[in-house]
């Protein structure tokens, strides 16, 4: 469903991403690990075109973009196939809980407001805050708000969904929740590209884990081959310093 070729990603002179390629199979949740600035982040962003790739093709559900030629009519059509969960939440501090749902529903997918706003009631519901639908941002936890940008990705019914470190801004008491909604999507067969520091996630949650570092693809596997009999010596350092720490 999602094909990488050679995907290359240089920031001043400084490559990123050198030549990644990757196949993701529909309703595959795969989890990208490894050390801090190795790229992860970078791979998810060039995805969806928030990051411009300087070259390779990305193919998501048969449509194909050649970064280097990419226009902006075959862009749009490329991120209307995913949906992005940032760190940080991004949600519109001005707009209520069903509002930040909504706004993409209306704006990309040219819903009217009732319907937008009916959908919105509906996913709250389903993670679990209905009863926050009229609150702004600012009366929500760390974890309440990174529920509803996930609900906000929910919305646009993507082929896939990016996380980007979801739970790295979160307070430790507020992680288990959004983790929680994040094993119930990948129980729904949601095709996910997940970045993320949380080992015992990758172990239960994830089809394939992939080990990043300096902008490669090092080692990839099914969790339990990858973190009990890792191949390369990179991952095995890598492995046995995060989870001593």
């Amino acid at each position: 469903m999602i094909r990488l070729q050679k995907l290359v990603k240089t920031f001043d002179g400084h490559p990123v991403l050198n030549g990644i390629d990757m196949e993701i199979k529909e309703g595959e949740i795969i989890v990208i690990i490894g050390p801090s600035g190795t790229g992860k982040s970078t791979l998810l962003r060039c995805l969806n075109f928030l990051e411009q790739p300087d070259s390779g093709l990305i193919s998501i559900d048969g449509d194909t973009v050649d970064a280097a030629r990419a226009g902006q009519k075959a862009v749009l059509k490329l991120r209307r196939n995913t949906s992005f969960v940032f760190q940080n939440y991004a949600l519109f501090a001005n707009k209520t809980a069903a509002q930040n749902i909504a706004e993409g529903l209306i704006t990309v997918w040219g819903k009217s407001k009732a319907d937008a706003l009916a959908e919105a009631h509906q996913i709250l519901a389903d993670i679990g805050l209905a009863d926050k639908a009229d609150s702004y941002p600012a009366a929500l936890s760390g974890g309440q708000q990174q529920r509803v940008g996930i609900g906000r990705a929910m919305a646009s019914h993507s082929k896939v969904m990016l996380f980007d470190e979801p739970t790295s801004a979160l307070d430790p008491e507020w992680v288990e929740e959004v983790l929680q909604l994040m094993k119930k999507l990948a129980q729904r067969k949601q095709t996910m590209l997940v970045v993320t520091h949380e080992m015992s996630f990758a172990r239960d949650v994830a089809d394939r884990v992939v080990f990043m570092e300096g902008g490669r693809i090092v080692e990839q596997g099914p969790p339990e081959q990858l973190f009990s009999n890792p191949a390369d010596p990179r991952t095995r350092e890598f492995l046995r310093k995060v989870i001593r720490d």
